[in-house]
């Protein structure tokens, strides 16, 4: 139902579609009131027998909750009354099961509150001339009427998630997503991006890697893609020059199992770019989306809202900062100034050889938050990684031995994406593969690893790239404590289902 005011104003009789959400019956013979919820909007509908006749009555009568009704009538405004059912009057706007409604937007982006603008009181009523029953739910179905996600266990509502996500703080959790995604789309398509599609059934894998599912593959070997990262390289060779694609990759992740932040299944985005001077160029381009991406979330009308519907019933949702030095660009340190930082500022016993943790991502980004020198802000890069820590394409640094031009950008205290310069030359990606620097090493002379050396052997642009996970991004930027609640089906280690 878009732009409720219009109907209201012009008392226009409408005929819409909407879910039920309670039910009471009068005391006023042969009259009902339901709860429905048309889009994003929540109104109360009086149903009079005499009104819509003795057959449809005898329908409306059999209703059950969360069935889907086709009404005919005439919109207004009831004021302050309240419902039926004993609860407030929804505010016209993402009501959230029954309790009290937030000022916001409806699914179109038009604003729900009153026609100045300003919050209101006021909801949405129906005097109902005609109703059909479209759907009828079944009766014992469970239900979570009144029950918010903080209520209910996680492994409850996964359980049940079609209705879990027909709450409007979960369902707007999934709109955020949709944004999140169109706003990446907007932002690279309008800087000369190709949107490519490439497949997730692949054939080479890096040996002592566990975490490739394997697929019988028609009497052949074949696996799961884990990343893009190839077929995007080889586009690039094709003078594609810019590239990206959003899509499922898959891990055999086995610490899912009682991971909040990890999967076996979930959506990437991946970017390729071929650049001209330095690789910084491929990074700022990264962390300028990302920037873009963040604020359109917070400052459009129809996400906005979305976001305040999170906040209001997560407890650990809280504000997404933004901080950028003097040059207005996200901040960077090295991966040694990360690592020094820890042990002489934060009293963490951080060893330059060792990885940084997830325990040490959480506490550099609880610190750059807080911190007025460091900008007060929720996203970061750590730049010039060891290459013993990176794959193998992974450019070196000419001038810091043993690190290379590679990096990862921490949103919220998590590491999201993941980037480096590529190799471009072809004897280097097999020297580099031969030698192993970062795990074994590979046999460039092996079928399977022909198709992607053709792109090198042909003359490959010198280019750089990350793989940016989209639902421990949404995760991160709402604060929220598990990737599955931004994740519509999660797969995981326990779950094959729904």
């Amino acid at each position: 139902m878009s732009n409720p005011w219009r109907h209201v104003l012009n008392k226009e009789r409408i005929v819409f579609d909407a879910r039920v959400k309670s039910i009471l019956r009068s005391g006023v013979p042969k009259t009902l009131s339901l709860e429905l919820k048309a889009h994003e909007t929540f109104l109360k509908a009086t149903v009079d027998a005499k009104a819509i006749g003795e057959e449809a009555w005898q329908q409306v009568q059999k209703l059950t909750l969360e069935s889907i009704v086709r009404v005919t009538g005439v919109l207004r405004l009831c004021g302050d009354e309240v419902v039926t059912n004993g609860t407030n009057c929804i505010n016209g706007t993402n009501g959230i099961n029954g309790t009290n409604g937030i000022n916001g937007t409806n699914g179109d982006g038009i604003g729900l509150s009153s026609p100045n603008g300003t919050a209101s009181d006021t909801t949405y009523a129906v005097d109902v001339s005609e109703m059909a029953v479209v759907a009828q739910a079944s009766p014992d179905i469970d239900s979570f009427r009144g029950e918010g996600p903080s209520r209910l266990g996680l492994e409850e509502r996964l359980n049940n998630r079609i209705l879990d996500v027909r709450n409007a703080a979960a369902g707007a959790i999934f709109k955020l997503h949709s944004g999140m995604c169109q706003l990446m789309v907007e932002f690279l398509c309008s800087n000369g991006f190709t949107w490519i599609h490439t497949p997730r059934i692949i054939t080479a894998t890096i040996a002592g890697d566990n975490e490739f599912f394997h697929l019988p593959y028609f009497g052949r070997n074949a696996w799961l893609a884990q990343s893009t990262q190839h077929h995007k390289q080889m586009a690039l060779s094709m003078d594609m020059e810019r590239v990206f694609e959003i899509g499922p990759v898959f891990r055999a992740e086995v610490k899912s199992q009682a991971s909040a932040r990890h999967l076996t299944e979930f959506t990437v985005l991946d970017i390729g770019m071929a650049f001209q001077d330095h690789y910084h160029e491929v990074l700022e381009m990264i962390e300028s989306m990302l920037v873009f991406v963040f604020r359109g979330l917070q400052e459009r009308q129809q996400y906005s809202g979305l976001i305040e519907i999170v906040k209001e019933l997560y407890p650990s949702a809280r504000p997404f900062r933004i901080g950028l030095d003097k040059d207005g660009k996200v901040p960077h340190i090295t991966f040694l100034e990360a690592k020094r930082i820890l042990r002489e500022e934060l009293g963490y016993a951080a060893d330059d050889a060792d990885k940084i943790s997830d325990q040490e991502e959480a506490v550099l980004g609880r610190h750059f938050r807080a911190s007025v020198h460091l900008g007060q802000t929720d996203i970061f890069t750590i730049d010039q990684y060891p290459a013993s820590m990176r794959q193998f394409n992974s450019v070196p640094n000419p001038d810091a031995p043993g690190f290379s031009n590679a990096w990862d950008t921490i949103v919220g205290g998590r590491e999201i994406c993941s980037g480096s310069q590529r190799m471009n030359s072809y004897d280097e990606v097999r020297e580099a593969m031969r030698a192993g620097v970062c795990g074994p090493p590979l046999d460039p002379e092996a079928d399977e690893w022909q198709a992607y050396l053709t792109a090198f052997k042909t003359g490959m642009p010198r280019h750089g790239g990350c793989g940016l996970g989209v639902n421990r991004l949404l995760q991160t930027f709402l604060g929220l404590d598990d990737i599955r609640e931004v994740t519509l089906f999660p797969r995981d280690v326990n779950r094959l289902a729904p």
